[in-house]
């Protein structure tokens, strides 16, 4: 299969977006970025999942998970990105108010057509307000989020937080 990610969709709806998160969740990295995809991928194949996440975080720097991703539900996806968002994840601090969280995480929602799949690279505890376990796609002590995936689009909105 050849998956191909073009450059990074930057409207200006975009560009406001990711000014808006980053002035609200000030503390850590936060990494944002929405790119399109030109493919025939199947959304069913694990392998070309594996294979359009690995090269998308390649793309920007990081290192590839293969077999480790984990795939969740939306359900899951909005619970972490509250979680991210809220708290730093080396002291559980407050960052932001879990309102301003929601609205950030509908946002981002919007962005992706269904279908649309889910992944992560952790196990989280206390329902989904606690990393267990995580493979790291950065340098980063701790590093986690989501990354959306579309027949289109493939994004991430992912943190990263030094202890």
């Amino acid at each position: 299969m050849s998956i191909k990610i073009l450059e990074s969709v930057d409207s200006s709806e975009i560009k406001e977006f990711r000014a808006e998160i980053l002035s609200k969740r000030s503390l850590g990295n936060v990494l944002f970025e929405i790119k399109q995809i030109r493919s025939y991928l199947s959304l069913k194949k694990a392998e070309d999942l594996t294979e359009i996440l690995d090269l998308f975080v390649s793309q920007m720097g990081y290192v590839g998970l293969d077999v480790h991703w984990k795939e969740i539900h939306q359900a899951a996806a909005e619970k972490i990105l509250a979680f991210v968002l809220t708290k730093d994840l080396a002291y559980s601090s407050k960052i932001m108010a879990i309102e301003e969280a929601e609205k950030i995480s509908t946002k981002m929602f919007n962005f992706f057509p269904n279908p649309c799949k889910f992944f992560t690279n952790a196990v989280f505890a206390n329902n989904y307000s606690a990393l267990s376990a995580w493979d790291s796609l950065t340098d980063a002590t701790f590093d986690t989020g989501i990354i959306f995936v579309s027949a289109t689009l493939i994004g991430m909105l992912w943190v990263k937080d030094e202890d």
